[in-house]
Order: structure tokens, then sequence, then C-alpha cells
């Protein structure tokens, strides 16, 4: 995608310098023109820079809008916050993620300073099972006692947790008031991992996610766990809501 950006721009200037060309006494070769586009974008990479950050940012935005329905109206995610909230954030996590641990005490501030204008739709992605082996575990008993409406007792009772054991989850579930014979039955369900699978194939359509957390708020799409940014982005979603 990027080189046929490079080619664009190229093809656009050399209909420029053709344009400019017949309209003087100019007498330019290809040769010469390739040359002063070179020389030029070596001088000035950023112009290169900038056209590559609008290009993805405009795939992005293509990207969000083919995938809406299954962003926002998914009725097998687990949220907080009014139904009819002004802005809904989503993000996607995993419960091994350090990082999406750290924005953890982000997400509650945000829930607690905005009760009722901002929800937040929690994606499953727990997309370091391969090397932690719990992920998916977590992930799934998230989802199960979301049926039990005890999702954010747990999501937040996992994420204060620095090491997870799928002993220790199930400790956790204990301890938040869940009913652990039917949380395992739930978690069980061939359902829990189509949508897990479902999850993972909405991410991919996203390019610019390539890890966790990452949050969308509004049309902006943040990756990490940069609070500063996040903070900007909400208030500036929120005073246009």
């Amino acid at each position: 995608m990027k080189s046929t950006l490079i080619s664009a721009v190229f093809l656009s200037s050399v209909a420029f310098f053709g344009c400019a060309q017949a309209n003087s006494d100019i007498d330019l070769r290809t040769s010469e023109v390739e040359a002063i586009i070179k020389n030029y974008l070596l001088k000035n990479p950023e112009v290169l820079r900038d056209a590559f950050i609008e290009l993805d940012k405009k795939q992005d935005r293509l990207a969000l809008a083919e995938i809406s329905d299954a962003l926002y109206e998914d009725a097998r995610d687990s949220s907080i916050g009014q139904k009819n909230a002004k802005v809904t954030i989503v993000e996607f996590f995993d419960y091994n993620c350090g990082f999406c641990k750290k924005s953890a005490g982000w997400v509650e501030k945000v829930i607690e300073t905005y009760p009722k204008d901002v929800k937040i739709i929690f994606k499953e992605l727990p997309i370091l099972d391969s090397r932690t082996k719990t992920s998916k575990i977590a992930a799934k008993a998230a989802i199960a006692a979301n049926k039990q409406g005890k999702f954010a007792e747990i999501h937040f009772a996992l994420m204060n947790e620095r090491s997870i054991s799928e002993d220790r989850i199930y400790k956790i579930a204990e301890k938040v008031g869940l009913n652990i014979t039917k949380l395992k039955n739930d978690m069980n369900d061939p359902d829990v991992d189509l949508y897990l699978a479902d999850t993972l194939s909405l991410a991919t359509r996203i390019p610019s996610l390539s890890g966790t957390p990452f949050f969308i708020i509004g049309d902006n799409l943040i990756p990490g766990a940069d609070e500063e940014r996040l903070d900007s982005v909400l208030r500036d979603v929120l005073s246009k809501s």
C-alpha cells in the first residue's frame, strides 16, 4: 500500500510538472523530473512520513465504518456505563498484558468520573495465551462472569493481579461472589470460543491494531497506555458530543 502511495506522489508530481511545462518555455524530460522529485523528497522526508500517517488514518477510518456494528452492537460484549451514553469507548485487552493492567486504573477513573456520559465496551483479545497459557482462561472466566452480572468485579480484580494462574483465577472468581460451578459450565460453552474467535477476526480488520491495550474513542485509535493522550482525546470527543 505504501509503495502505491509513493507511486501516486510520483505520478502527481509528473502531472504537475507536465502542466507547468505546457504553460512555459521549460523543457523537462522525465528523467529530470524524477531527479527533481527524488532530490526534494530526500531533503524533505517528512512529506512522505506525513503522507503515510494520513494514509494509515484513512485506512483506519474506512475500517471502522465497515465494522461499526461489530464494534458497538455485539450483544455478547461486556460493558460498563449507560446504554445511551454520549461517548462509547472500545477497549481490546489481554489480562496478562502489563500495559493493559496499567491502563485499567484509567478505565476505572473514567467510569467514576463520567458515569452517565461514557460507556466502555470490553473486547477480550487474549493474544498472549500461547506464552502465558492463562490469557484465554481469564477471558473465558470474565465472559462467563458477565452472565452472573459480575463482569466489572472480576475484570478489575484480574487486572490488579500481577501474575495470573488458573487456580488464582477461580479463587478471585469465588472471592467476588461468583458461583464457580456455573462459571466453569459457562466457560465451556462452545459459544464462548466462537465469540473469542470473532473478536480476534474483528481485531485483524483494524490496520493499526497490533497489540494491547487498544482503545477506540470516536474515530480516534489509541494504542498503549498513554493516559495523557487518552484523557485529551476523551475530553475533546465529549466536548463535541
